[in-house]
Order: C-alpha cells, then sequence, then structure tokens
C-alpha cells in the first residue's frame, strides 16, 4: 500500500474538517421546509468529510461513497446541502488520479436524480433549469477539471525528470565513450613509441655486440644511440601521456629523424608541394610511419624501407614499402602495431590497405582526409579493446 508523507495526511485531514463543517453549517441553517435534521444528518456530515481520509488511496470507491451518502441524506428529506460542497473534494481527486470519466458519470447521475426529483417536487423548473442545475454543473465540471490539470501537470514534470535523466545517462554515456577514445589513443601512441624504441635499441645493441672486440668505437657509438633512443622516448612519453595529439606532437618534419634513427636503408620522400597539415593529421602520419618502419625493420631486417607522402585531391596518402627479408614476402606481419594503425586512420575517416607486395616485401597504405579532425567517440572495436589491455 502506498505511503503518503505527513503533509498530505494533514492537508486531507484539514480537507476533512473543512468538508464536515461546511455541510454542518448548512444542515443547521434548516432552509425549507423540510424535516428537522437529526443526529443522522449530521453523522451524514460527518462521513462526507471521514471519507476524505482515503481519498489519495481509494478515488473512485470515496467518490461513490459520497454520492451514497448525499443520496441517503436527501432521502431523508433533509435540508438542502447543494452539492458542489459535499462532493467537490471527492470529485477533484477523482480528476486527479486520472478517474475523471468515472467521476464525470457519478456527476451526471447526481445531478439527473436531482433534478428529476425536484421537478416532481414541484420547484419552478425554470429557476431549476436556467440557473441553478447550470451553476452546480458548472462547479463540479471545475472541481473534476482542477484535479486533472494537476494530475496532467504532475505527469508533465515527470516526464520533464525523467527525459532530464535520459540526457544526463546519455551525456555520461557519450563522456565515458569519449574517455574510452582517449585512453584508445594513448595506447596506441604508447605502443608505437616503445615498440620504435625498442627495435632501435635491438638494432644498435646487435652492431655493439659485433663491434664490441674489433672496433671499440663502433661499438660506444652505437651505444651513445642507444641511449639517446631511450632518453627520446622517454621524453615522448611524457609528452604523449601529458597533451595527445597536441600541436607540439611529432608530425611530418620529424620524419628525417624518425629514419635516421634506423640507420641507413630509410628513404623518406616528402614533396614540396604537401603544404601544411592539420597537427591531428600530422600526428597521424607520423605514427602510421614510424608503427610501419618499425615493423618492416622487425621482420624484413636491413631490407631497404621507402617513406612516401603525396596529396591525392583531399587526402594526403602515406605509403611504407619493404623490400623484404630475402627469400621472404610480405615479412611485416600483422600484430596488434598494425590494428591499432588501422583504427588511427579509421578515427580520422581514412582508409588503409596493408599487405605483401607482388614483387616481395610489405606494404602499408593509407589516405587521411586533410580536413580530418576527430569525430565523435564511439565504443571501440575488440580489436581496439584487445590493444588497450594489451598496452596495459
Amino acid at each position: 500500500m502506498p505511503r503518503f508523507p505527513g503533509r498530505a495526511v494533514l492537508l486531507d485531514g484539514t480537507l476533512a474538517v473543512l468538508t464536515t463543517t461546511v455541510v454542518a453549517v448548512a444542515i443547521a441553517a434548516d432552509i425549507g421546509d423540510h424535516r428537522t435534521p437529526g443526529v443522522l444528518a449530521y453523522g451524514i456530515a460527518v462521513a462526507l468529510g471521514a471519507v476524505l481520509l482515503a481519498r489519495r488511496r481509494f478515488p473512485r470507491l470515496v467518490l461513490t461513497v459520497s454520492a451514497a451518502l448525499l443520496i441517503t441524506y436527501y432521502v431523508r428529506d433533509y435540508p438542502p446541502i447543494g452539492m458542489p460542497v459535499p462532493l467537490g473534494a471527492a470529485l477533484y481527486s477523482a480528476g486527479e488520479a486520472g478517474r475523471s470519466g468515472w467521476a464525470a458519470t457519478i456527476s451526471v447521475g447526481m445531478l439527473s436524480i436531482s433534478t428529476v426529483a425536484r421537478l416532481f417536487d414541484d420547484e419552478d423548473p425554470a429557476y431549476l433549469l436556467g440557473y441553478e442545475l447550470l451553476v452546480t454543473a458548472t462547479a463540479m465540471a471545475a472541481a473534476i477539471a482542477l484535479g486533472d490539470g494537476v494530475r496532467s501537470r504532475r505527469l508533465l514534470r515527470a516526464e520533464q525528470r525523467e527525459r532530464s535523466r535520459r540526457e544526463r545517462e546519455a551525456h555520461d554515456r557519450e563522456l565515458a565513450g569519449a574517455i574510452q577514445a582517449e585512453r584508445l589513443e594513448v595506447a596506441r601512441d604508447v605502443h608505437d613509441v616503445v615498440g620504435h624504441t625498442l627495435t632501435v635499441v635491438s638494432l644498435h645493441t646487435d652492431v655493439a655486440l659485433e663491434a664490441v672486440d674489433d672496433d671499440p668505437v663502433a661499438a660506444r657509438r652505437a651505444l651513445e644511440n642507444v641511449r639517446t633512443a631511450c632518453d627520446t622516448a622517454s621524453a615522448e612519453l611524457r609528452r604523449t601521456l601529458g597533451m595527445i595529439r597536441s600541436a607540439d606532437a611529432p608530425g611530418v618534419a620529424a620524419l628525417p629523424a624518425l629514419a635516421a634513427d634506423l640507420g641507413p636503408g630509410v628513404t623518406v620522400d616528402v614533396p614540396a608541394d604537401l603544404g601544411p597539415l592539420p597537427p591531428v593529421v600530422e600526428a597521424a602520419v607520423f605514427r602510421i610511419v614510424q608503427e610501419a618502419v618499425t615493423n618492416a625493420r622487425r621482420h624484413a631486417g636491413t631490407a631497404p624501407i621507402t617513406v612516401r607522402l603525396r596529396p591525392a585531391g583531399p587526402d594526403v596518402e602515406v605509403e611504407v614499402c619493404d623490400e623484404g627479408a630475402p627469400g621472404v614476402a610480405g615479412s611485416a606481419g600483422g600484430g596488434l602495431g598494425l590494428v591499432g594503425l588501422r583504427e588511427r586512420v579509421a578515427l580520422l575517416g581514412g582508409r588503409t590497405e596493408i599487405g605483401p607486395r607482388p614483387e616481395g616485401g610489405y606494404r602499408v597504405w593509407a589516405a587521411l582526409p586533410v580536413g580530418a579532425s576527430r569525430p565523435p567517440a564511439e565504443t571501440p572495436p575488440i580489436e581496439a579493446a584487445r590493444l588497450v589491455e594489451e598496452a596495459r
């Protein structure tokens, strides 16, 4: 059974007392030539008020009982007390509870019974039909309409609260998606930086191991390159975690230095008419090349690598090709780094082609819209989610 706050109980009690008081005063006025009111008449007045205490829980029952009490009163030929006052609160409660149809039915029934009875009692038809019936019907209809209006406003406020709740939830989901997308990009950048640095360290460590006995100077230089690569990676990781895709993120201008880290055999071709690129595209180009050449070095050894950038209509195309290890076609493989590369390009609305070359080796190609910007975050695909877990 629903519970109502104490304030509502106090309001219902006050309404019950007022109804009983007004009806009792009307009875005591003893207007007209009718039976002298006795205990039963005042008992009906008390009952009309008391029944209102249950109006919130049982609105239809309260209205029905109130109508029955009023009929009983008039059947006993007690002084007139009208209908709007004894039934007003019950009619309002029925309308407030969404029982307007039931309230209208009771009202029409009570008006019909009262009118017919009074006409047979030789009352003036002109006064009864032309004035009193109209006033009484209007008052009873107003009580029903008021209750229904309160109910409508309450439902409207509830709907507005529900809409606000859904909007907050949608905003929270969008924010969570944006956070997840940002974490995914952090994971990709960390993977790119660490993977590239480890490849550089591995290459120069091999050089140092081979030259440590015969050429200490070359070995020392290789170890210095290792230290430089580690320092660079550390600084880049700090920058990556601090401000992903910021204006100072590495871009096209950093590609020659990236190629130099991997030693001879890496050629970078950037046309003079390439023009400026948006920062987010610059960062994506750098990461694509970094991932592609790192994979090529890892799988194709010292095979030559060619990096080409060229404008293509509204896009900028990036191509990284390696000639493959001797006797191996398509040597770059398809690890998590290339999954991240595809996802990075997809986030910018671009296209990728990754696979072995017919003449041997491996090719990574991507086309990025020059006007690309980060789109609204979406739920990362399964492969991207795996990448995040791997990066952690």
